[in-house]
């Protein structure tokens, strides 16, 4: 596991620029931007979303099974490292929630999603093919905004294949 990834992680100014716009030159998402915590709140506790950011890390795990047996094995073992190395920012991310009066359940975002950021560059420095999703939510995190949803119902895939994502618009706050 790198400890670039969590220097870069725990380096992010979590947080100051929700609600705001920003641009990322080449991002292969359309983004939304929403302009209230309610609105954030309501999105990122979504069905949609979490089915979308579930189907995101199944097809990371199918691609890794069917093209990287050896180093899928080491899944538990890897995914318990990042989850240590994730407490700086659950700290922040329970202080922004405390503070704005918000669910729990932001927290719990935030953490799959960056875990899943962790597992992507893990395996991607081994298969430069896996299917990304996680890293350009951390690009969103590092720019001080939260993603918190999706426009667009998922498709399931059970091949492991990227996402394409032409057909959806992530949601930020």
């Amino acid at each position: 596991m790198s400890d670039s990834f969590f220097e870069k992680v725990n380096t992010i100014d979590w947080f100051f620029n929700c609600g705001k716009e920003f641009s990322i030159s080449n991002f292969p998402i359309k983004i939304k931007f929403l302009t209230s915590l309610d609105e954030m709140q309501e999105n990122i506790s979504s069905q949609n979303w979490e089915d979308f950011t579930l189907e995101a890390k199944n097809r990371l795990t199918v691609f890794l099974h069917r093209n990287n047996q050896n180093d899928y094995q080491d899944w538990n073992k890897i995914a318990e490292i990042v989850k240590k190395n994730l407490k700086p920012t659950e700290e922040i991310a329970e202080k922004f929630i405390e503070k704005n009066k918000l669910n729990k359940s932001i927290v719990d975002d935030v953490l799959w999603n960056i875990h899943g950021a962790a597992m992507e560059n893990h395996y991607f420095s081994m298969n430069k093919k896996i299917p990304v999703f996680f890293k350009y939510l951390l690009e969103i995190y590092s720019a001080g905004n939260i993603p918190c949803g999706l426009i667009g119902e998922f498709k399931e895939d059970f091949d492991g294949k990227q996402i394409d994502f032409s057909d959806y618009t992530l949601l930020v706050y």
